[in-house]
């Protein structure tokens, strides 16, 4: 073959190559346009409480944090858990992480009754959803009952941390932002 067909093959085979690729590109841009009209809620049609993930379900009904207490946690008022799980490297003593825990204890109690209530206030609301007779008046009565006991449950979490920072020394304090990876600019 002379030099001369094989540049045109070459030249056609690198063509043929990025036709192929640009059908490709767009039709897999055109399927990933399609996918971005899919809810992420569709994921949450088999939740127990249709409008929660099963993990915020989850997080009520056992009193853990999911960030209510954000506020606290990053401007230096350390979490109860993250407290107790890092005891050894803060040095608590066995009276802060006796108090610690009480604090902890009484919180998450707390926590998982509201969370309770909540849980079972939002299905509520789901099912006048659902059964497509919810009037405005009903609306406004069930979110306004449903942020108060938000608002009650955010106050749980943030005065549990309240609580427990005089418990902590100004080191242990620095030592906990230091490891959770937290620089307090005041």
């Amino acid at each position: 073959m002379s030099k001369k067909i094989v540049k045109y093959l070459f030249v056609a085979i690198a063509i043929s190559l990025v036709s192929v690729t640009t059908v490709f590109a767009q039709k897999h841009q055109h399927g990933e346009q399609h996918n971005n009209f899919r809810s992420p809620y569709a994921e949450q049609l088999d939740s127990p409480v249709r409008g929660l993930s099963s993990s915020e379900v989850d997080n009520l009904l056992n009193g853990k944090g999911a960030g209510y207490a954000r506020m606290a946690e990053l401007n230096g008022y350390p979490g109860l858990r993250h407290v107790l799980d890092l005891s050894s490297q803060l040095s608590l003593s066995a009276q802060q992480e006796k108090e610690i825990q009480a604090a902890f204890d009484r919180m998450q109690s707390q926590a998982k009754s509201i969370g309770k209530t909540i849980v079972s206030k939002e299905r509520k609301l789901g099912e006048a959803f659902a059964s497509g007779k919810i009037t405005n008046t009903e609306l406004e009565k069930q979110t306004d009952e449903l942020a108060r006991l938000y608002g009650e449950l955010r106050k749980i979490h943030l005065q549990a941390h309240l609580q427990i920072n005089p418990l902590l020394s100004a080191e242990q304090i620095q030592k906990y932002n230091q490891i959770r990876g937290y620089e307090i600019a005041k």
